[in-house]
């Protein structure tokens, strides 16, 4: 791969800075300009982050949302079933969790179900099978709720050596173990 080759003569006809350019200048670090606040967690639009000092970091990749469900349909009744209100559940995807419900039965089926919780981390398809009875009643999720993700789907980097580029983009970050916000900076 070649090298660029610098002139001296062309260097010093750089153009110098103007008043009107300098008072351009955000003056405030560069953690506080991507995110507008420099609170901790705060939105970073897919920025790389630049750690300064030794620790943890926890980060919230671009592209992770909460979703949780907002829509689902009963796919199979079930035996054993009683009324009930916010019953567990547990789903096909092993990333989703938190979603109760409400249901109604009849003869020991579920009839009617509802969400009582929305949980997180489902998609449109999962399986979803309602605690008690005989454990074989079923619904399936049809919508989700793309919302802003929470800490628990946060990316933990341990032990990040001091003047580290963490290797990925993120978008938030959730937690410091012995880095300071002051020991970040953000980047595009």
């Amino acid at each position: 791969m070649g090298q660029f080759p610098t002139n001296d003569s062309i260097i010093s006809r750089g153009m110098p800075l103007t008043a009107t350019m300098i008072a351009s200048i955000d003056p405030r670090p560069a953690w506080v300009h991507e995110n507008q606040t420099g609170n901790l967690g705060t939105f970073l639009n897919s920025s790389i982050l630049y750690v300064g000092a030794a620790g943890d970091v926890s980060v919230i990749l671009p592209g992770t949302s909460l979703n949780s469900v907002a829509t689902l349909t009963l796919s199979a009744g079930g035996s054993g079933y009683t009324t009930a209100t916010g019953a567990a559940t547990t789903c096909s995807n092993a990333n989703a969790s938190g979603l109760t419900v409400n249901t109604t039965a009849v003869a020991g089926a579920i009839t009617v179900i509802a969400i009582n919780a929305a949980g997180s981390g489902y998609n449109p398809g999962d399986i979803i099978t309602v605690a008690g009875g005989g454990g074989d009643g079923t619904a399936v999720v049809d919508t989700v709720n793309v919302d802003a993700p929470i800490a628990a789907q946060a990316l933990t980097f341990k032990a990040v050596p001091a003047g580290t580029i963490l290797p990925v983009a993120v978008d938030y970050v959730t937690a410091l173990n012995t880095v300071t916000v002051a020991d970040i900076i953000v980047g595009k």
